[in-house]
């Protein structure tokens, strides 16, 4: 294997990585809100349709 080709393995591997670990945390953040939820909408004085609103758009924001 040259040189180039183990560079741009190391590239592939590390883009993986990122991405993989930017989904999980997309993931968990989504799975962190939904038990939440009622608990934030009480704190922040709004109805738990307005945070799952929030949630979604922030969610469709990150997607774009």
């Amino acid at each position: 294997m040259t040189t180039t080709q183990a560079s741009t393995g190391q590239r592939a591997r590390t883009v993986l990585l990122t991405l993989a670990a930017g989904q999980f945390l997309m993931t968990l953040d989504s799975s962190v809100m939904n038990v939440a939820i009622a608990t934030v909408a009480k704190d922040v004085g709004t109805t738990v349709t307005g945070i799952q609103t929030a949630i979604t758009t922030t969610r469709w924001s990150w997607r774009c």
